[in-house]
């Protein structure tokens, strides 16, 4: 659990921990893995800005910003809207995985518990974990691909 950020069950962070969950075998991988890595961050970024044009008028979802004086790797692409969960039920039954990272606000979860910050303490934190939504999103996605969610998410309506 300590090295897995004190979590023995997804999402719920007993005790503060740390990332070393790589092994010599990743670490080998990765390794030759590595002279690739500007070639996939910058087709994430071409990813991000095809869903960005396409998803740009959906009033029902925010897009990520990003200020121009910044690069984004787009590790995850993640979305926000009131109806998050209708979206990423109507992605799953066509096909389309999504996530909810950290569905947990810090605050609430048992390793801070120390803290004794509870419910509504911070509003904003708890209002983004109930909103956010990571999309699909990987070097070899087509754009067929991303139309495809697009497509699937622009059918959701309130």
């Amino acid at each position: 659990m300590l090295r897995d950020h004190g979590q023995k069950t997804k999402n719920i962070h007993e005790f503060i921990g740390y990332n070393g969950r790589m092994d010599a075998l990743q670490a080998a991988i990765l390794n030759i893995k590595l002279p690739f890595l500007d070639s996939w961050i910058e087709k994430r970024i071409n990813i991000a800005k095809m869903y960005n044009e396409i998803l740009e008028d959906h009033r029902l979802i925010q897009l990520p910003r990003l200020g121009t004086e910044r690069k984004h790797v787009y590790h995850l692409f993640v979305i926000r809207s009131k109806i998050r969960d209708k979206i990423q039920i109507e992605l799953s039954k066509n096909g389309i995985g999504t996530q909810i990272h950290y569905p947990t606000p810090i605050h609430l979860q048992p390793a801070f518990k120390y803290l004794n910050y509870k419910q509504n303490d911070f509003p904003e934190a708890e209002k983004s974990c109930r909103e956010i939504l990571s999309l699909p999103i990987f070097p070899s996605m087509s754009q067929e691909q991303i139309k495809y969610v697009c497509t699937k998410i622009k059918d959701c309506k309130t």
